[in-house]
């Protein structure tokens, strides 16, 4: 039984997602899986969450999956893959907090993500060619989009490492940061619309979803396009209600 391996903390309207094994460098198995997807429900069923940042204790954001039998046990992948859904689908954004290395699953953790601050030890990379493992289409296709043709290539042909100054230069990172300056970065984010930045992760998660034109329309009607044109004229910052 694996104890207290992710904590939920509530900073405003910034929700913080913590792995906290640090012995363990925040390794994965099933039960964690199944933990921060618990967590990443929980933030978001809360009202007035409008961001979500994801973090790992320790000097490490996610060593990949447990590798001393996790990985191996049969129901590792189905708990991997709810648990990368949860983070594309939840309606806000989720940005990883990435301080030291993002491994593996780790790194398909950070793939998930919406956006991502890298600190100055940040690395990522998926040795999935060392230990003869394949990956789904999903996290090549992610991975393409993110890091860029040659980056993804290198890093899962080649099992190269993705520092933060490349991170930043191909766009995979938005910003450096610590810390504190990841959660400053949430705060700011969730100061944004919520209705518009809920479509906008939509519509780059799945393009295709049939809604999304009716809940542009929505948008387009939404009080908070309203406050956003009174609040220019009135020179202030917009205060959205998400409605």
């Amino acid at each position: 039984m694996t104890e207290n391996a992710v904590s939920l903390e509530i900073d405003g309207r910034v929700a913080v997602v913590t792995l906290t094994r640090p012995d363990r460098r925040n390794a994965l198995d099933a039960e964690v899986c199944t933990q921060l997807t618990a967590a990443l429900e929980d933030a978001t069923s809360r009202g007035g969450i409008r961001a979500i940042l994801l973090r790992g204790e320790g000097p490490a954001f996610c060593a990949g999956a447990n590798l001393k039998g996790g990985v191996y046990a049969d129901n590792f992948f189905a708990a991997l893959e709810k648990m990368l859904t949860t983070v594309t689908d939840v309606p806000v954004p989720v940005i990883a907090d990435i301080q030291g290395p993002a491994v593996g699953a780790g790194c398909q953790l950070a793939l998930a993500c919406d956006l991502r601050v890298m600190g100055e030890d940040a690395v990522t990379w998926v040795p999935a060619v060392q230990h003869g493992f394949a990956l789904d289409p999903w996290t090549v296709n992610r991975a393409v989009e993110l890091l860029g043709g040659t980056h993804a290539r290198n890093m899962l042909v080649a099992g190269a490492k993705v520092d933060r100054d490349a991170a930043l230069t191909c766009g995979f990172a938005i910003q450096p940061g610590t810390s504190e300056e990841a959660l400053a970065f949430a705060h700011r984010v969730s100061e944004h619309a919520p209705l518009s930045t809920a479509w906008f992760k939509k519509a780059l998660n799945h393009p295709e979803a049939p809604e999304l034109a009716d809940e542009a329309r929505a948008c387009w009607a939404s009080r908070d396009v309203q406050e956003a044109r009174t609040a220019r004229a009135d020179r202030r910052a917009p205060v959205f209600e998400g409605r």
